[in-house]
């Protein structure tokens, strides 16, 4: 009687094993018809059944299904949406569950299909909340989907995620993220120009030039084609003392542009500006002037050479006040001295407004800080060299465009 007994409970464990197994199946075939509920009715049983909890199957057709409800959502007028507010999270959770499950890897190909769509959907979300310029959203979503890609083998994907996120990190002005996105990106070996170029910065800002140095060889070997990291070169080895170097990545750069006198133009302004911060004034006035000759036209070879003969200007007024106040000689030779760098930097500010007034009036808001600049430079000039009418116009237009600026 207790063997009749045991053979019955061993049986009804049989038939609830095959129950559930037909769950898995019923669940596969209304995900097909489009029966999404019955569908998520039945894999969630699956899913928490001791019979089919632990199967590969069953968590890949959950990752399936719940991706399937996650597409209705954006139909307003389908009568799944809202089925699973969750469905995002529940069909991550089943992907990954259905890789560490399956250990034959019979569904190594298949489970890629829902990564690849979730982790679109996290950037996709990472997108409008870049749009909306919710930082920190962006970031949370681009980590999901960085994770999610990694599993899919998705490394394309893997370094939008990374870029956007490194992005809304530069907003942020969250410079511990940036290098946390972006640093990876250099491993990768990418060619994004801004992730170079700000990670640069922040070296330089942190005064390591060896790192400045190193990022832009890793710039050089990723994209030996773009002048910019040629440029960056330069800059680099001006900033540790190596000039010759330094000189020879600037005539490579310039090299690489022969075929594109406006880019060739530009960097000549570029080269001015990284000889300019590298002390070498005579290398840089004439690098501006080559520029402007090629392109007169142009806002930074025009601004760059204005300010730096204004700032040479202000050296010269702070030597004045160094000396001793007997020395009227000498303080005489400096100001005059002085006054003749603000006389030479006039036209060269005055060429730099003229080329923002020529743009049109979305580009000119984006470049009001270099136009207040310019104008607050040519106010101090014109104030120390007398020349009041000048100076008059110059107070004039500032108050316009403070008070345009404080109605917007």
């Amino acid at each position: 009687m207790k063997k009749i007994v045991f053979m019955m409970a061993f049986v009804a464990i049989g038939l609830a094993a095959t129950a559930q197994t037909l769950n898995v199946q019923s669940a596969a075939q209304d995900m097909r018809r489009g029966y999404l509920n019955k569908a998520k009715a039945a894999i969630d049983k699956a899913c928490v059944h001791e019979a089919t909890k632990n199967d590969a199957k069953t968590w890949y057709y959950a990752g399936l299904i719940y991706t399937q409800i996650g597409g209705e959502q954006s139909n307003p007028k389908s009568k799944f949406k809202g089925l699973d507010p969750d469905w995002l999270t529940k069909a991550k959770d089943a992907a990954f569950r259905c890789k560490e499950l399956d250990t034959e890897k019979e569904y190594a190909d298949k489970i890629i299909e829902v990564f690849t769509y979730v982790g679109n959907e996290y950037l996709n979300m990472a997108v409008t909340a870049f749009q909306a310029q919710q930082w920190d959203n962006v970031m949370s979503n681009c980590e999901q989907a960085i994770q999610i890609f990694n599993e899919a083998g998705n490394k394309k994907f893997v370094g939008e995620a990374y870029l956007l996120a490194g992005k809304a990190a530069m907003n942020a002005q969250n410079n511990e993220a940036i290098q946390k996105y972006f640093k990876p990106l250099v491993r990768t070996r990418t060619k994004e120009n801004l992730v170079y170029k700000t990670l640069f910065r922040l070296y330089l800002t942190d005064k390591d030039t060896n790192a400045a140095l190193k990022l832009a060889q890793n710039y050089t070997k990723a994209a030996p084609e773009d002048y910019n990291a040629n440029m960056m070169m330069a800059e680099a080895y001006m900033l540790k003392g190596d000039m010759e170097k330094g000189n020879e990545e600037i005539q490579k750069a310039l090299k690489t542009a022969e075929g594109n006198p406006q880019v060739h133009a530009q960097l000549l302004a570029a080269a001015g500006a990284t000889m300019e911060s590298a002390k070498n004034f005579e290398g840089a006035e004439a690098s501006y002037k080559q520029s402007i000759a090629e392109e007169p036209n142009q806002f930074l070879a025009n601004y760059g050479l204005g300010k730096m003969l204004y700032n040479h200007g202000i050296d010269k007024l702070d030597a004045v006040n160094a000396l001793p106040l007997e020395d009227e000689e000498g303080a005489t030779r400096l100001t005059n001295e002085c006054l003749d760098l603000w006389r030479q930097a006039i036209p060269y500010f005055n060429n730099a407004i003229a080329y923002i007034d020529k743009l049109d009036a979305e580009t000119q808001s984006y470049n009001r800080s270099n136009l207040f600049a310019c104008l607050g430079a040519l106010k101090n000039v014109y104030a120390r060299l007398e020349m009041y009418d000048e100076l008059k116009a110059i107070n004039a237009r500032m108050d316009a465009l403070q008070a345009a600026a404080s109605q917007n």
